[in-house]
């Protein structure tokens, strides 16, 4: 045990000196949380999401018909006069302002549409995400008018309602299922980051080798064994403060909700990151030079996360690289997400497991072999 925690001792003195890997180690899960944040924050600013004032000028059958469409397109959408609604844009209660000026209600009964305006002080993509709402409720309105006439404007709207198709309504203000799909995409980046981050260890050992600190720490009474378990270990306890890191960010700092107890992803990502701390082990026993090492694990891990689904869905993927998915590590790790979303439990991820679990001992016995195989290791033991 004394030499196991020298070579922690060892390493964390190693590591303390590179400020560049301290913020690797930090940054990258908040980054992996970041990016798909962001992206996800940007995707809700629709309709739907925006606050919307009518000031309706020209009360009529049509103007008070349109008013009556845009409301069932969006709930934000309330009548006001035109001075509460000028303050409220300003004051910050209001996305855009659509009035309806005098003659609008004739316009419609002309088939045309005029004397509409839009205000906002929140820039063109505003504007004209309100202006494409605006002008869709319209068209739906003329086309009705078309067919029954302005005597039976209202007959021919009420049938239009009863024929509609029956959806279900999802409320975007709770975001669960953003937050679910946002969450995997997350977990998916993260993998990525987890095999690079565990790489580091294969390229320790390399880089210890022609440094020559290896063949005078093989010199010591420190056997090989030992040095590569307590390297092994470290690179296991680094891993999974970052997979810590990212699940405490998730749940304090952007309260993500993944539809998934917190402790089940944990598990399945530990998993996760021991397979891939061994899998580096086999990369650093397989390659002859940290450039090797790096280039043959920077190709793979990109690759194999692209194919895996976890950066992007495997549904959308046609059913041949859906078939090729299935043999990467990150997919199962990505369908263990999406049965737990599914009001799974980690009981019914016995397959996933261990297949993980699989992996995990694959690269280990071609870690194994490959160590009992090294000349150079040999002649220290």
């Amino acid at each position: 045990m004394a030499q196991m925690g020298w070579i922690f001792k060892h390493n964390w003195d190693v590591l303390k000196k590179s400020k560049v890997r301290i913020f690797m180690i930090i940054g990258l899960p908040i980054l992996s949380i970041l990016i798909y944040f962001f992206s996800y924050g940007a995707g809700m600013n629709d309709s739907s999401a925006l606050k919307l004032g009518v000031v309706n000028e020209d009360s009529g059958t049509y103007t008070n018909q349109l008013v009556t469409f845009l409301k069932e397109d969006n709930a934000s959408v309330k009548e006001i006069s035109y001075k509460k609604g000028k303050a409220e844009l300003t004051g910050g209660q209001l996305d855009a302002l659509i009035r309806m000026e005098k003659g609008a209600n004739d316009s419609l009964a002309n088939q045309t549409a005029a004397h509409f305006k839009i205000e906002s002080i929140q820039g063109e993509n505003t504007i004209n995400t309100v202006k494409m709402l605006l002008s869709n409720d319209i068209n739906k309105l003329l086309k009705l008018e078309q067919l029954g006439g302005v005597d039976k404007l209202n007959q021919t709207v009420n049938t239009y309602e009863s024929s509609k198709l029956q959806v279900e309504n999802t409320d975007l203000k709770d975001h669960s299922n953003i937050e679910q799909m946002m969450s995997a995409q997350i977990l998916g980046f993260l993998c990525m980051m987890l095999l690079y981050a565990a790489g580091n260890l294969g390229e320790l050992i390399l880089k210890e080798k022609e440094e020559g600190t290896f063949y005078r720490l093989m010199s010591t009474p420190l056997s090989s064994k030992k040095y590569l378990l307590g390297n092994a270990l470290f690179a296991y306890v680094i891993v999974l403060v970052e997979v810590l890191i990212c699940l405490f960010a998730m749940r304090f700092a952007f309260h993500i909700n993944p539809g998934v107890a917190y402790f089940d992803l944990f598990i399945i990502l530990a998993i996760f990151s021991l397979m891939a701390v061994v899998l580096s082990l086999a990369f650093g026993f397989m390659a002859s030079s940290r450039k090797s090492v790096s280039a043959l694990q920077t190709t793979i891990f990109t690759i194999s996360t692209l194919l895996s689904g976890a950066l992007i869905p495997t549904t959308i993927m046609p059913p041949l690289m859906q078939k090729i998915a299935a043999f990467m590590p990150q997919y199962w790790v990505m369908d263990a997400v999406s049965k737990l979303q599914q009001n799974g439990s980690i009981e019914n991820l016995g397959l996933n497991i261990a297949i993980l679990l699989g992996y995990t001992l694959l690269f280990a016995s071609i870690a194994s072999y490959k160590f009992a195989r090294n000349d150079e290791l040999r002649s220290f033991v």
